[in-house]
């Protein structure tokens, strides 16, 4: 075995980073693995969002595909109302469980009215979230995109990281089954940078809470230029296309007196009609670039889970 490695550094430094690579990706798949759309609560924003029918556009000869990580899509527009123009090629959800101790223990949003119990699934999924975004903040993303990001706060349009003008992200509203608050996409400061498609609110699904469950969405958008090169790349052949940008979901769900179970959830959403083509376009990242993501989201989401523990 000496001889091997000591006339085979290049292979031996492959099998080792092979190895090390499986190794990590079977923990991550172990500590948070993915789970379907249907085993998110029913009162999962996003959820209600993948779940509620569309009207259907007038047929044509593009079939519509199977999105990474769903059955089906539906189809949404710019703005409530408007033209169908967008659909949701990629979907994926993290989920573990957690002593609530260690959410409780996390810190506490500035925002919080005095009096509120402390240890319900509203405060607790807060309190997530401010994790998420501490974790993310130690990662190399951060330093090359992260510009002028301002206090932390739930309140709709909130510019949360990135950069605002280009590729940034902004908090679109929380709910909670608890309280019977419901996502309102409606809040938006009027000056507020829009999400790239119409969401729903969650009011007529709230109701199936039975237990403590909360949650807070996040909308994210990628820089238009970048969109619309890949965009003029995909008319000239290119197999594939860029998502103009979705959402992402964070919920709290309280199971006993002791544990909480966490869920991310992301959702990306793409134009069916880019550049103004007339015929739709179902052109999407392929597989091995959304495996990439879902590696990104597992890493991210177990650096949340030890900033947790720490």
């Amino acid at each position: 075995m000496t001889a091997f490695i000591r006339h085979r550094p290049l292979l031996t430094g492959v099998l080792t980073i092979t190895i090390a690579a499986y190794l990590t990706k079977r923990h991550l798949n172990k500590t948070c693995p993915r789970i379907p759309i249907t085993d998110l609560p029913k009162s999962s924003a996003c959820r209600n969002l993948v779940s509620t029918p569309t009207d259907t556009p007038t047929p044509t000869p593009t079939p519509t595909p199977t999105p990474w990580g769903l059955e089906s899509s539906p189809l949404l527009s710019r703005s409530p109302d408007g033209d169908k123009t967008h659909w949701i090629p990629s979907y994926v959800a993290l989920q573990a469980e957690v002593p609530i101790s260690q959410l409780e223990e996390y810190g506490t949003h500035r925002d919080e009215p005095r009096g509120r119990k402390k240890n319900d699934a509203y405060h607790l999924m807060q309190n997530l979230v401010t994790a998420f975004l501490d974790a993310r903040a130690t990662g190399p993303e951060a330093f090359l995109l992260d510009r002028s990001i301002p206090p932390l706060s739930f309140s709709p349009g909130t510019h949360l990281f990135g950069r605002a003008t280009s590729m940034g992200a902004f908090m679109l509203g929380s709910w909670s089954s608890g309280r019977r608050l419901a996502l309102q996409p409606g809040d938006l400061p009027a000056d507020a940078i829009k999400p790239v498609t119409e969401f729903y609110s969650n009011q007529g699904v709230i109701k199936y809470g039975w237990r403590d469950e909360a949650g807070a969405v996040m909308y994210w958008k990628f820089p238009d230029g970048l969109v619309r090169a890949v965009d003029g790349a995909a008319v000239y052949g290119l197999p594939w296309r860029l998502m103009e940008g979705g959402f992402q979901e964070y919920i709290v769900e309280k199971v006993s007196e002791e544990m909480a179970r966490v869920t991310y959830v992301c959702v990306e959403c793409a134009d069916m009609y880019p550049g103004g083509r007339l015929m739709r376009d179902f052109k999407m990242l392929p597989w091995l670039f959304y495996e990439a993501h879902v590696l990104y989201a597992q890493v991210l989401w177990w650096k949340t889970l030890r900033r947790l523990r720490s």
